[in-house]
Formats: C-alpha cells, structure tokens, sequence
C-alpha cells in the first residue's frame, strides 16, 4: 500500500525548524556522496517542466519530484510571460524494499499556510544563513514581499534572536501589507520603507527574494558584518539545444560578489546548467573565479572556512534547492501524515 497525500492534507503539517535540519544532514550526505542527488531538470518554455530526483539515506527513501508551471504569455510570439500557478507531485520509494511508499500533491497558496515547495525553500536557506550569519544578529533587512519573503523572515527569526526588520517593495501597498501581516505572525516592529537603500542599511542580515530582471541588491550599499541570503536561482530559458534565449536575470550586481569574503551557493553545477547570472556573468568578466564560490556542503562538513571575524560580508545564495531537499521534503510530509493518520492508502 502506499499513501496518497494531498495538499489541504498536509497544511502546516512541518515545522521550518525541523526540515531545516533534515535538509542540513542531506546537505552533508551529499558532501560524502554526490551520487545521493541529480541536478534538476526542465523543459522550460512557457509550459516549465521540473524533475528533481534524489535518495536520502537519513530518511529511508529515494524519491522524485515534479512540477509544471504554466504560464500566460501576453503579446503574443515574442511577447511576455508571466508565472502562471505551480503544481506538483512527488513520489517516494522505499530504500530498503524498493517498493512504492507515498505520493505527495503540493501546489502554492496563500498565507498564512505555504504549500512545502515554499517551506522547503525557506528551510533551505535557513541552513546557509545559520551557518554564516552572525550569532548576534537581530536586525534583518528584506527586498520583496511575497511569499518567499514572509517565509523567510520566519525562518530567520527561527535561528536568531530577531528583534526588528525593514521591508521594501516597489508596491507601497504591497510593503505595507506584508510589514502589518509579519507584525502579527512575529509579534516584533517591521517598518515599511522607502527604497532598498534604506532596507539595507544597518541590518544585520538582508534577506533578497526578489524575481527580477536587474538586481535588487546593489554591493555599494553593503555594511561591514553584515549576511546576505539570496533565494533567487535565476534559471535561463533556453532552446532546444540548450543554449540561452533571453538574459539571466540578475537580484545581486557584480559588486555584492566581489564586496563578499565568503561565497557560498547551493551546486556549482546547478549554477552553470542553468546558466545563473549571478554567478556566471561576473565569471566571464573576470571579476570572479569559481574557487571563491563554494558549496553549502563543503562549509557544514568543513572543508573550507566560513565566517572568520564580524566584520566580514557573507553571502548565501540559494541557487535552486537541490532534489534531495525536495525529496527530504516529502519524505517527511509522508511520515508525518502517518503518524496521524491523513492521506489515504492506494
């Protein structure tokens, strides 16, 4: 038998906490063991295709995800699109028989819940910017106000002692709205301001979670001591050879790169495939070289040193969570649901 889970099923059914860990002891898996996951892949035009697939020992399954997203194209050939709505299944294997366990439905919908593509996003974060950030933050500085933005606010405010946060939207109506929602879910003042700028300054940590054409973050703005948590992969659409068919967009400039001491992403090789701007475009400038940018793994298992002193800039760039968070995702949505009694058996 194995279980079918749907998505009002598993409605707050996680703790960011808890998957944050769980996506940590993966991270550190995969540093012992590359085999463990797959870079994703997709077909991508304006009906996106995504397969992650992975195993993860720590929870007894190997597993895949899928997920569409279909979206609506205005103006006509060559015209603009915009992300239509994202739905997803995942299906779980017993690492041990082999035999089908569990099916996981997820799709996005609205606070005060996010669906687990979102949550398992923030929980991704949440373990570069633990690893890097300060252990006396208390300020955070946000770009966005969507639903990347609220999630990772409450992750942030899970790991650190977060006494206050500054939003910026271009929407005055949209900051507003968000600093009044994460007032009452955090209970700790969170000002709506202005320009991006003032965002920035004098935080602790800035969270960019941002869909951008240019960047949001600028590095003239960066403060000594402070962590930037980035949650923009930027994936290119291509042709059907691969190549690149428009330009990767950008949420950091090429001077938050080469302002940062330490530079950490998620897969290099993830970064290249996709042919993420961030990355790649100050690389082919020579502003950067890739062993300045290293991976989430190599830092928990400490192979390369993370944060030395207080005073430097530290940057996390979650450049599209790997399969196996996915896979860790639902792995432990299934177990839950177990445990008490939702879904239904097929």
């Amino acid at each position: 038998m194995a279980l079918l889970v749907r998505p009002q099923e598993h409605k707050g059914i996680l703790s960011l906490p808890e998957l944050a860990d769980a996506i940590e002891q993966a991270f550190r898996d995969w540093g012992r063991d590359p085999r463990m996951n797959m870079p994703r892949a997709i077909m991508s035009d304006w009906r996106r295709l995504a397969v992650h697939q992975a195993a993860v020992p720590s929870q007894g399954h190997v597993g895949l995800k899928g997920h569409t997203r279909v979206s609506l194209h205005e103006g006509g050939t060559g015209g603009t699109y915009t992300f239509g709505k994202y739905h997803a299944a995942g299906i779980l294997w017993d690492s041990d028989t082999g035999l089908i366990d569990a099916f996981v439905l997820d799709n996005v919908v609205a606070p005060p819940y996010w669906g687990a593509a979102d949550m398992r996003t923030a929980a991704t974060s949440t373990v570069g910017t633990r690893a890097l950030a300060r252990a006396n933050a208390h300020t955070v500085g946000i770009l966005g106000s969507g639903r990347q933005a609220r999630s990772h606010l409450m992750a942030v405010a899970a790991i650190r002692d977060i006494r206050s946060a500054k939003v910026y939207s271009p929407n005055p109506e949209h900051r507003t709205r968000y600093a009044e929602q994460m007032i009452e879910e955090l209970d700790i003042p969170i000002e709506p301001v202005d320009s991006p700028q003032e965002a920035v300054a004098g935080v602790d940590i800035v969270l960019v979670c941002t869909m951008p054409r240019k960047p949001a973050l600028l590095g003239e703005w960066l403060e000594p001591g402070q962590h930037i948590t980035s949650c923009y992969g930027g994936q290119t659409p291509t042709d059907g050879r691969g190549h690149p068919t428009e330009p990767s967009g950008r949420d950091l400039d090429d001077a938050v790169l080469t302002r940062s001491d330490v530079i950490v992403i998620n897969s290099r090789q993830q970064a290249q495939d996709d042919f993420q701007g961030d990355m790649l475009e100050p690389i082919e400038r020579g502003l950067l070289t890739w062993d300045r940018v290293h991976e989430l793994s190599e830092l928990l298992l400490g192979q390369i040193e993370g944060r030395t002193s207080d005073e430097q800039i530290t940057l996390y760039k979650n450049n599209g969570a790997p399969a196996f968070a996915d896979v860790v995702t639902i792995s432990m949505v299934a177990k839950k649901a177990r445990q008490l009694g939702i879904g239904t058996e097929i």
